[in-house]
């Protein structure tokens, strides 16, 4: 893929803000919660859960928030949207560009994958970054329960990953969207596993907290199957997935399982409708240049900004997101 192919732009970040770190670390520090949750106040309070039946009994948790019916007026447009690695349908980025999109008209489903949110009780078998089939299924469902004129998939960080995964499959799993957004989205895995070793220590312990967390819930919930106090002394990423890939299964070493998801290369070849992707060069958790290894293709259009951190884009002092107004814009031509 040549160069020429990805767009560079920028948006209106403000000097105290242009360092990777300071953009990542806004994006998700508890200071804009109250701020992102009082905006987005109808969305939440018109949210009800919906479990999502899957096939072999698998069960995927979501929330969803319905437009108003009105007489004479057309169908909402849907809207799907899946968090990234340890997030969930409330994680800020996903909750603030949600509400932008309620407000837009579209009927929104936040999709948590799964042991995401609140639903490690729903399934026995472990989350892992392979089980694309089910979320696959799950937008069908979601296509399905809500008919719409017009159908967005917006994915975040591995929920990028997924929903660019899921765009790719999406004509022979019968699905149909008008429009994917995949921001900031993880396209090599063995590649992020190195960057996060190589970068502010703080990270990966960030990642290691939730994630053992989240370990512990499921293994609580089925201590029968589950015994992994052991598995979970460790403080090395890298050795701790090595250690819960012998859990998933198909997997003989930690490069199997990462090349079951890596995005890069031809693997999207399959995409056959407009698909957005957006990535900063000062993400410290995803290699940007991976973008370059990604097809030509006059469904994909790809954008790099040289700042934003990682689904951050903090634009101003009152810590808002430019991702809400990127996001709207490509939003807009389903409107």
């Amino acid at each position: 893929m040549s160069e020429s192919s990805v767009q560079n732009i920028t948006f209106p970040v403000p000097r105290w803000c242009r360092n990777t770190h300071i953009q990542s670390l806004l994006a998700t520090v508890k200071l804009r919660r109250n701020n992102i949750k009082k905006r987005a106040h109808k969305l939440i309070q018109n949210t009800e859960e919906w479990i999502i039946d899957c096939d072999d009994g698998v069960k995927l948790q979501s929330f969803v928030t319905r437009q108003p019916h009105r007489d004479g007026q057309p169908v909402a447009p849907l809207a799907i949207l899946i968090h990234g690695w340890e997030g969930s349908h409330e994680s800020l980025y996903l909750l603030s560009s949600a509400h932008t999109l309620y407000q837009q008209g579209f009927t929104v489903v936040r999709l948590n994958l799964r042991d995401h949110g609140t639903s490690h009780h729903l399934n026995q078998e472990l989350f892992h970054s392979n089980r694309i089939d089910e979320v696959v299924q799950a937008v069908k469902k979601i296509q399905q329960e809500f008919p719409a004129p017009k159908r967005l998939l917006c994915g975040f960080s591995l929920g990028g990953n997924f929903a660019l995964r899921v765009t790719n499959r999406a004509k022979q799993a019968g699905i149909t969207l008008d429009k994917t957004i995949a921001v900031c989205p993880a396209l090599d895995p063995a590649d992020i596993l190195i960057k996060l070793e190589t970068s502010l220590s703080l990270y990966i312990k960030y990642f290691m907290l939730k994630w053992k967390r989240s370990i512990r819930k499921k293994q609580q919930l089925f201590p029968d199957i589950y015994d992994l106090e052991d598995d979970l002394k460790t403080d090395s990423m890298r050795e701790l997935t090595e250690k819960l890939v012998q859990y998933y299964g198909d997997y003989e070493t930690i490069n199997d399982y990462f090349d079951g998801y890596n995005i890069c290369g031809d693997r999207l070849s399959q995409i056959s409708s407009p698909t957005t992707i957006l990535m900063s060069k000062d993400d410290p958790i995803i290699e940007y240049q991976d973008i370059y290894s990604l097809p030509d293709s006059p469904y994909l259009t790809k954008y790099l900004t040289k700042y934003g951190g990682h689904c951050g884009y903090i634009k101003n002092r009152r810590l808002r997101s430019w991702l809400d107004d990127f996001i709207a814009k490509e939003a807009s031509t389903l409107l």
